[in-house]
């Protein structure tokens, strides 16, 4: 393993050490990547998926849901910046309900590539992802979801020290000026 491995190790317990202590700034800093996922994933959507059948309807769903995660992302990363908690709130609970539909809305474009004959494997993961990131971000604002928040800090915690000690665990063991590889 290389110093690479050490620095992810190290960043990875620091991100999970800060959701433990500070489990509201991180909902805040989720809000805005959840933002720039879903232009990005608009984006995708229009560009690379809408292209790929000639089909009226495949092309409709594809245009409403890409514009619908631009609109949305863009949303979440600018209000923020300007408005106050209650407004992190609402941008959580439109997240989830953009994500239920984004969801519904990835069923019959998953189904007509399917029918394309091209792999859909990708696709049913996103619904099911996103409808498991739904059932999250409505618990979010709740106690319970702080408490989620900080479950996955331990875990983060935990897995940047397990990452540490692997890289120092594994690492080349240099001796009068030979490297020897503990194996």
């Amino acid at each position: 393993m290389n110093n690479s491995n050490y620095f992810l190790g190290i960043m990875t317990a620091i991100v999970g050490l800060m959701m433990l202590l500070a489990a509201e700034s991180m909902v805040q800093i989720l809000v805005v990547v959840l933002g720039i996922s879903a232009v990005l994933d608009g984006g995708f959507m229009l560009a690379a998926v809408a292209p790929l059948s000639v089909e009226k309807n495949f092309k409709i769903e594809c245009y409403i849901r890409g514009i619908a995660g631009i609109v949305i992302g863009i949303l979440c990363i600018v209000l923020p910046l300007r408005v106050a908690q209650f407004a992190w709130q609402s941008l959580i609970y439109i997240f989830a309900i953009y994500s239920i539909f984004a969801a519904i809305c990835q069923i019959p474009i998953t189904l007509t590539l399917h029918q394309d004959g091209l792999p859909v494997k990708r696709h049913v993961i996103e619904i099911v992802a996103t409808i498991v990131l739904a059932v999250i971000l409505f618990a979010l604002p709740s106690s319970f979801g702080f408490t989620i928040i900080r479950i996955g800090g331990a875990l983060l915690l935990l897995a940047g020290a397990a990452i540490t000690f692997l890289a120092w665990k594994n690492r080349d063991i240099i001796a009068d000026d030979a490297i020897i590889r503990d194996e």
